[in-house]
């Protein structure tokens, strides 16, 4: 009895043993086959309904600044991922070879008028000098002249006077004579003695009287200046002539000097100009033209650079965008304007909007060169979609080390907005 008991049991252990190693292979069966089924879900049908970009990167337009002159960078005052705003001092370039030839033949008119200038001035002090002197001396011979003709008239006034006093008294006696000669006191012959006196006396009259006459135009044209007389005639003319020429001279020397002064002072502040522009270009301070971020220093100090070479390329974070690479099927889809969704990290739930503004079937070196990073890699028949971030302020480089938005390079996913 015990001993059949003992077999049952046995061969109930066996049969459990084999069911149990005949289950273990069908369950392994059936997770074989739930992977690939999941497998080809994920690599052929979820695809086929995606519309996820197969690659993402953060991106951002880069500008150049370049060095206007040939020279030694001195000092590069930026490194890679620092801020910069409009203004702010990049680099200094100097070249201590720069052409002075402009700066030296400025410096030459500049001395070359200042002595024509010191010339003048000496010229028109001698000149007026001379010119006062002069001037005193014809003042002095105008006013002899002046007092000759005085003298002279009040002469011409006492002959003229005498002359008709002399007139009166012959009147006086050809009138006595009359009556005498009517009385017959006299003889005719006394009688026109008497007359022909009086002729005589009245044409000396007459002539004292056209002396007293020019006399007086006499003194009234040398109240004017004009010099009378003959002895000093020949001198009073030589000083008025010299004063008028001294006259001249002054005036032209004045005019001449203004003229110079004027040029002068051009030439002066053209000398100043290429002074400020030789020292400029001496050691030129290279500043920044707008606000980004420094991506690459591309002329560490001590390099050579000529005019035009780029020193740095700084990253426009304004204008930070999205690079995503769409296959083909989703890029039917897509159009200037299309909205995508940015997710930056697979750990947040953050997602930033992107318009579309430029769609590429391929990426040439050129394009490439105007931003930061270059296009991520993609398969042929898909296309680039370039796109802009909305809504957001400019990101700049933290202070402080925490998280910065402008990043091109970083990946990031990108999904077309239904």
């Amino acid at each position: 009895m015990a001993g059949r008991t003992s077999a049952a049991a046995a061969t109930a252990t066996g049969r459990r043993r084999r069911q149990t190693g005949a289950f273990v292979p069908k369950l392994a069966a059936y997770a074989l086959l739930a992977f690939v089924l999941w497998l080809m879900i994920a690599t052929l049908v979820q695809p086929l309904l995606s519309s996820k970009a197969t690659r993402a990167v953060l991106q951002a337009p880069v500008t150049l600044i370049t060095s206007p002159i040939n020279g030694v960078v001195a000092q590069m005052a930026v490194h890679p991922r620092d801020a910069v705003t409009p203004g702010t001092q990049v680099a200094t370039v100097r070249n201590p070879t720069v052409s002075q030839e402009i700066l030296t033949q400025l410096r030459s008119q500049h001395l070359a008028l200042q002595a024509q200038l010191a010339q003048l001035a000496n010229q028109y002090k001698a000149d007026n000098q001379e010119m006062r002197s002069v001037g005193q001396q014809a003042n002095v011979h105008r006013e002899a002249s002046l007092a000759q003709a005085w003298e002279s008239w009040q002469i011409a006034q006492r002959q003229r006077d005498v002359a008709h006093s002399v007139v009166e008294e012959q009147e006086n006696k050809v009138r006595t004579n009359q009556a005498l000669l009517e009385q017959g006191a006299i003889s005719e012959q006394v009688m026109n003695a008497s007359i022909a006196q009086l002729n005589t006396a009245r044409a000396n009259a007459a002539v004292a009287e056209q002396a007293f006459t020019g006399q007086v135009q006499t003194v009234a044209s040398a109240g004017q200046g004009a010099f009378v007389g003959t002895s000093g005639n020949n001198l009073f003319q030589t000083l008025s002539s010299r004063r008028e020429a001294l006259r001249n001279s002054v005036g032209r020397a004045q005019q001449d000097g203004a003229a110079i002064f004027q040029q002068l002072k051009q030439v002066r502040q053209l000398e100043e100009e290429e002074r400020q522009r030789v020292e400029k270009l001496s050691s030129y301070e290279i500043k920044a033209t707008q606000a980004g971020q420094v991506h690459t220093v591309l002329a560490p100090e001590g390099a050579y650079v000529t005019a035009g070479a780029s020193l740095v390329r700084v990253t426009d974070c304004s204008r930070l965008g999205v690079v995503a690479v769409f296959p083909a099927r989703v890029a039917k889809r897509l159009g200037i304007g299309s909205l995508l969704d940015v997710k930056l990290d697979d750990k947040s739930d953050r997602v930033l909007p992107a318009r579309v503004e430029q769609l590429l079937p391929e990426a040439s070196e050129a394009l490439q060169s105007t931003y930061s990073v270059p296009f991520p890699y993609a398969e042929q028949g898909s296309v680039y979609a370039v796109a802009r971030l909305e809504g957001q302020p400019a990101p700049q480089a933290p202070a402080d080390g925490g998280t910065n938005l402008c990043a091109p390079g970083k990946v990031v996913s990108a999904t077309l907005k239904s």
